[in-house]
């Protein structure tokens, strides 16, 4: 598939606004891409959020909806691996083994004398099962987006 032209979707007219549609929720193999720091809006918590690139749909994706969300309103379909995604790890006392399983659920091996840091760079790369569900933005509106998120991580089969 090769990649949009920015300046001719500018330039076309609109009579619609059509919100892709998220992936569905389940289990999907994804690839780790580079990660970077940074702090919560609210509360200011610092956090390190990885990219991740899924590669590969698990039995328990519904297939039907899987090719739907990949469909553009053109009738086009894309790529499962364009569908980029963030996973966020913050870093508090009491939050901090969530990023200690997911470098674990990459391979990583915690009883060397590395640095969480240094385990971050060497999860690039690797491959890791995550498992997808959906957040409504607003509760109390139906028609509010919908945010797709990895809540959770597993060892690659």
């Amino acid at each position: 598939m090769t990649a949009p032209n920015f300046s001719t979707l500018l330039d076309d007219t609109v009579d619609h606004v059509e919100r892709p549609k998220p992936i569905p929720v389940g289990t999907y193999t994804f690839v780790v891409g580079p990660w970077s720091t940074g702090k919560s809006s609210k509360k200011g918590t610092p956090f390190v959020e990885f990219s991740m690139r899924p590669i590969a749909a698990g039995e328990d994706v519904d297939e039907e909806a899987l090719a739907e969300a990949l469909t553009n309103a053109e009738g086009e379909r894309s790529d499962l691996g364009g569908k980029t995604m963030k996973i966020t790890f913050y870093i508090t006392g009491d939050a901090v083994y969530r990023l200690d399983e997911f470098h674990e659920h990459c391979g990583e091996d915690l009883t060397t004398s590395l640095s969480r840091r240094q385990h971050n760079d060497n999860c690039i790369n690797a491959q890791v099962n995550g498992y997808v569900s959906h957040r409504q933005a607003d509760p109390n509106d139906p028609d509010s987006a919908i945010f797709t998120e990895i809540k959770r991580t597993l060892p690659a089969d």
